[in-house]
């Protein structure tokens, strides 16, 4: 997902001038904003993963059961957090792409009409 989302945006901004004129100044912005999105909750992800593994370990270790219990609480937390960013980043890659080739059919059709 980083890496979708982080060459969409670089691609995006590389190409500003031509999808501007292409798709429209308000489509870039919001494909532009929708991969930031994408890839600053994907780095949160990745993030909520490292954390959900160590406090896992964590409770494997525990000395007494409620060390245990509040560990693998953690550890559960983090685990619900990094699945949920996964799919926030992965809908927002989705809208953002979709949005743009709406974008393009919509201003495309319109200058062959005109």
């Amino acid at each position: 997902m980083q890496a979708v989302s982080g060459a969409a945006l670089i691609a995006g901004i590389s190409q500003a001038e031509a999808l501007s004129k292409l798709a429209g100044r308000i489509s870039l912005l919001l494909f532009l904003t929708a991969m930031a999105v994408a890839l600053i909750v994907a780095v949160f992800a990745v993030h909520w993963k490292h954390q959900y593994k160590m406090w896992d370990v964590k409770a494997a270790a525990a000395d007494n059961q409620d060390e245990m219990l509040l560990r693998s609480k953690r550890s559960g937390w983090y685990l619900v957090a990094m699945r949920r960013a996964m799919w926030v980043s992965l809908i927002s890659i989705a809208l953002g792409f979709i949005q743009l080739l709406v974008f393009l059919w919509i201003i495309g059709l319109r200058a062959v009409t005109v």
